[in-house]
């Protein structure tokens, strides 16, 4: 079984819709960023990220680089810290 590849473009708009959901709101700020992240995609996947490790890694790596521009775009807001 070959392995799909994902690229950078389909990691950023999971990041993109991990940053606009209910998982980064305050609602659950009191729990690490990484454990938002599989929380995120154990409920809307995709989940061959969740089975791969360097793609999760890779999904966190690219959330954290679009946080800026997420708060300065206002998809987060200042109190969703």
């Amino acid at each position: 079984m070959s392995r799909q590849t994902m690229n950078r473009a389909e990691l950023d708009a999971i990041a993109w819709k991990f940053l606009r959901s209910e998982f980064a709101s305050r609602v659950h700020a009191d729990w690490p960023i990484d454990r938002r992240v599989v929380a995120y995609l154990r409920h809307h996947g995709p989940s061959r990220v969740l089975r791969d490790g360097t793609y999760a890694d890779e999904l966190l790596q690219r959330v954290m680089a679009n946080i800026g521009s997420a708060r300065r775009t206002g998809v987060l807001s200042r109190s969703a810290r």
